[in-house]
């Protein structure tokens, strides 16, 4: 609902500050103002105006062998027509960080309340979200090194009916070859179970290889390609295998001015409990026109295909084009402000499920 403009402000002094800096706390408030013309992503959806506050306090550690990060949040919107749809969310973050030593990684929990708009179900969706991650990394050699990554995430829906649970618990393993000092080539396999209230339990594979680092002159990332299956368990459950991708680019043209491009290939579960195979494609740049302007320009394109699986998704077929952009302003180094405008076309084989979207969002920051 919102866009936070603060992290692209300069960086300010921590509230409070321990152990001679290595302890730091901070707050941050926003307050904005966002027109969203198709509030339930459906077609003929209502419009409407919001406010909305979100206040958050930070606490990170960097001393000893383990890293802190902690953060408390609670966003609230009133709208102005559809007053049903006021929200207040609180959330929670914690995470730990390991660098030091042979083994390292991190390990993160947490928990939300979130209010959005769920175009797979085309109406508004309240939900509590909870997750957590666990990465590792060991070398073999100077040569060799394993990452394992395990994820669970649950989805507790507030509203019943059309919307169901979803859980998921993921494991990954990942072996790497430091090619050059700057590219790295990797392959790995990864397993993920999934649960939903609705009935169907699921099971994906993957097999995928590809490269992260300096992947050309000047053109910097990772790239994962390859093949995944998924055997869904329902009444009306079958078997599915497609390729899968996972791409993240940054190209840096001058300092002022950075292209990004990504792709996404992978099966998901809808909320309304359908298997669906989303390809992605998105192309960004950002800009800063002068260091003593000290504005901000974002723009971007994305285009998505969304195929919904099985007789539960009753041969449904989105595509979707997005256009964004933005402008954020620091006034000082607490106080920032943003501008932003995102249009999104969804085309659809299933009429109720074909429309259009404009939201534009104006917002105020401050952090210290």
């Amino acid at each position: 609902m919102m866009t936070v403009a603060a992290a692209m402000s300069p960086r300010a002094d921590a509230l409070l500050e321990l152990n001679d800096g290595h302890d730091k706390v901070t707050v941050s408030a926003e307050y904005g103002i966002t027109y969203d013309s198709n509030l339930f992503v459906q077609a003929g959806g209502g419009g409407d105006y919001n406010q909305s506050l979100a206040l958050g306090i930070n606490y990170t550690r960097r001393a000893g062998l383990i890293g802190v990060n902690a953060s408390v949040s609670v966003s609230t919107a009133r709208f102005t027509k559809f007053t049903g749809e006021n929200f207040t969310n609180p959330a929670f973050n914690l995470g730990l960080t390991k660098a030091q030593g042979r083994l390292t990684g991190s390990v993160g929990i947490t928990a939300q309340r979130e209010s959005r708009s769920d175009v797979a179900a085309n109406l508004r969706a309240d939900s509590w979200n909870f997750g957590s991650t666990l990465t590792l990394r060991y070398p073999i050699n100077e040569r060799y090194y394993f990452t394992s990554g395990s994820e669970f995430s649950l989805q507790d829906y507030v509203q019943q009916g059309p919307l169901f649970n979803l859980s998921s618990y993921s494991e990954a393993i990942d072996v790497f070859y430091v090619y050059t000092s700057k590219l790295d080539l990797l392959g790995g396999y990864r397993i993920r179970l999934g649960d939903a209230a609705g009935g169907s339990h699921t099971q994906d594979h993957a097999l995928t290889f590809g490269a992260t680092g300096g992947i050309l002159p000047k053109l910097n990332g990772s790239v994962r390609v390859g093949y995944q299956w998924r055997n869904e368990s329902s009444n009306t459950g079958g078997r599915y295998d497609s390729l899968t991708s996972s791409l993240s680019l940054a190209w840096p043209v001058t300092k002022r001015v950075t292209f990004n491009y990504a792709v996404s290939k992978d099966f998901t579960t809808a909320a309304t409990d359908v298997s669906v195979d989303v390809t992605a494609f998105s192309l960004s740049t950002s800009l800063k026109p002068a260091l003593r302007l000290k504005l901000v320009l974002d723009a971007g394109i994305g285009y998505s295909i969304s195929d919904y699986l099985g007789i539960r998704g009753d041969g449904r077929q989105d595509k979707a084009v997005s256009l964004n952009a933005s402008v954020s302003f620091p006034f000082t180094a607490i106080i920032s402000t943003s501008l932003s405008y995102v249009y999104t076309d969804n085309h659809s084989n299933i009429a109720f499920s074909n429309f259009a979207r404009h939201t534009a969002t104006f917002s105020l920051s401050a952090r210290y």
